[in-house]
């Protein structure tokens, strides 16, 4: 086995570079946290613009690498969208080398890694909804994952989730051999575990009142926003504060939009775009309850952020979802909008308000860290790359 510091890693850094939320976030944090682990290695990150412009995040990804690592920065000569096109629709062998030169392990944080010549490539899969929930998915995109990440699966010698729900999923739907998993969850972040609502210049910046409901993430078919409305509308004469929807808006979102319309023009609903990651812990911090009512989650990082805040957090029944809220949040059947009504309704009540339910939720929340997630990642590596583990 080698040292340590002769491991030279490639990341395809696209997401953390191009994307605000969701697998960005996952990746702008689990792989600096890998970094931390793994002393003495060096890593290539490779990304493939959105835009022309430069990327939104490159400065905050490289920010989060520990000084000591040596980091450098691979820009494609063409767009993310040709690049999956040319690499995983037309499937050309073009090794990700010819940009970032040698490498010892390529990773990807997202579901698909470019190919590399004579190289380890590991993966990360986050859910398999387009397959468990594809009446949720995007046609195009469904049928584009369906092909794509079970190529990716069988090819990468490891894969990484994050959760054991996905876990169960890919040994369930692909086949995936067990000892070729590694779960490396999401993790969260300490700023959220002490933060304090948002101050009312901040408030006023997002146009925000001082009590709400909050539900965060992509205004899209599968995080079941519907429904919610509909428990909304049922508890009309019950309580009075707004829902604020906070996140970009995904595909197929005018029916969202119109099934919220009444609410919107009541006040009762506010959709708010995406929320500057510095304002995030204030604006959990400062609602009376996080809902999250999604159809299906490969792990469900706003309840999980909701927890640490110790904010009382409803959820959907899907399986990730019960996984992460580990007995401290209101669980209830994502189909039925009297159910959800009435799990929000006992989210206000003074019993979940209770410091001893806040002390609950943040040590469920405590069980996640980037740290530790990275640890796990980074003994991913090594174990593929042949790498000694440090001694102690």
């Amino acid at each position: 086995m080698r040292r340590s510091g002769s491991l030279h890693v490639i990341v395809d850094a696209s997401a953390a570079f191009n994307q605000g939320a969701g697998i960005g976030r996952y990746a702008r944090s689990v792989v600096p946290a890998a970094a931390r682990s793994l002393l003495g290695a060096s890593f290539g990150l490779f990304y493939a613009p959105v835009r022309p412009s430069t990327a939104r995040f490159a400065a905050e990804t490289l920010a989060a690498f520990p000084r000591s690592c040596p980091v450098t920065v691979h820009r494609a000569p063409l767009s993310r969208r040709r690049a999956d096109q040319l690499w995983f629709r037309a499937r050309v062998p073009f090794p990700l080398q010819i940009f970032t030169g040698s490498a010892d392990l390529v990773y990807s944080p997202d579901f698909t890694a470019p190919p590399a010549w004579r190289v380890p490539r590991v993966v990360t899969v986050h859910d398999l909804a387009f397959l468990i929930h594809p009446e949720h998915t995007p046609a195009r995109l469904r049928s584009y994952l369906q092909r794509t990440v079970p190529r990716q699966v069988a090819s990468a010698q490891r894969v990484i989730v994050v959760s054991e729900t996905t876990k169960r999923d890919l040994i369930e739907r692909l086949g995936v051999r067990e000892e070729k998993i590694v779960v490396v969850p999401n993790g969260v972040d300490e700023r959220f575990f002490a933060a304090s609502p948002l101050t009312e210049a901040n408030r006023e910046t997002l146009n925000l009142p001082k009590e709400y409901l909050l539900t965060v993430g992509t205004v899209e078919p599968r995080k079941n926003h519907v429904t919610l409305f509909a428990a909304l509308r049922l508890l009309e004469l019950r309580i009075d504060m707004p829902l604020i929807v906070a996140g970009r808006r995904g595909w197929d979102v005018e029916p969202i939009v119109e099934a919220a319309g009444d609410l919107v023009r009541k006040g009762r609903v506010q959709f708010v775009d995406y929320v500057p990651e510095p304002l995030l812990p204030g604006l959990y911090a400062g609602a009376a309850a996080v809902i999250y009512p999604s159809w299906y989650e490969g792990f469900g990082l706003p309840v999980l952020e909701g927890l640490a805040a110790g904010v009382p957090t409803v959820t959907s029944d899907a399986p990730a979802l019960v996984e992460v809220g580990g007995g401290a949040t209101i669980v209830t059947n994502a189909a039925s909008a009297e159910d959800l009504a009435a799990a929000i309704e006992q989210a206000l009540t003074p019993a979940e308000r209770s410091a001893r339910r806040r002390d609950e939720r943040q040590r469920q929340a405590r069980r996640y860290s980037w740290e530790a997630a990275g640890a796990r990642l980074a003994s991913a590596m090594r174990d593929v790359a042949g790498v000694a583990e440090p001694s102690v």
